[in-house]
């Protein structure tokens, strides 16, 4: 027996150690996409989980009237007007990728923007740091793009999470 849960009583129990209990047991299921390195997820339900932001940087862009995010792992500031196999990878590629992919499927503003990341690599000589020039370079884009950041994690050095419930439309960042 499988349980389903309402947005509302998920959001609720989410952290508790029933919801916990149920997972543990297999009694619970939630469509979850997580957008791996380089890659992007387009989802209409359930949750979207960006994992392991280090330098690279997070990006979730929803519509909260129609319910369909995009999210993003992008790990360089720009492609150089070289041509690439994965337009993700780069800021100045990936965000006008996406938003034609989300134009496709009829989705326009409003799109509330998230993004974390960026974190400084331990180590890593003065200057020579991408994870800086990363978000530098995302929101430049998103800015070019017509698009507003509201939450912004960035920079630092915490490996960051990023998961949007986007039947709830909730973004938590930790």
């Amino acid at each position: 027996m499988i349980f389903t849960l309402t947005t509302h009583l998920f959001s609720t129990i989410l952290e508790s150690r029933f919801f916990l209990l149920l997972k543990h047991k297999g009694l619970y299921q939630m469509n979850v996409k997580a957008v791996r390195f380089l890659q992007s997820v387009i989802v209409s339900s359930g949750l979207l989980k960006i994992q392991n932001i280090g330098a690279g940087v997070g990006v979730i862009l929803f519509n909260p009237e129609r319910k369909i995010a995009a999210g993003l792992h992008i790990m360089a500031p720009s492609a150089k007007g070289a041509r690439t196999n994965n337009p993700v990878m780069y800021a100045d590629t990936a965000i006008p990728f996406i938003l034609g992919e989300l134009k496709k499927q009829g989705v326009g503003s409003p799109l509330s923007v998230a993004i974390a990341g960026g974190a400084a690599m331990m180590g890593a000589a003065a200057g020579t740091d991408i994870g800086p020039k990363v978000v530098v370079a995302v929101q430049k884009v998103l800015k070019t793009s017509g698009l507003i950041v509201k939450i912004n994690k960035t920079g630092g050095t915490l490996v960051r999470n990023m998961l949007l419930d986007v039947d709830a439309g909730k973004i938590k960042v930790s």
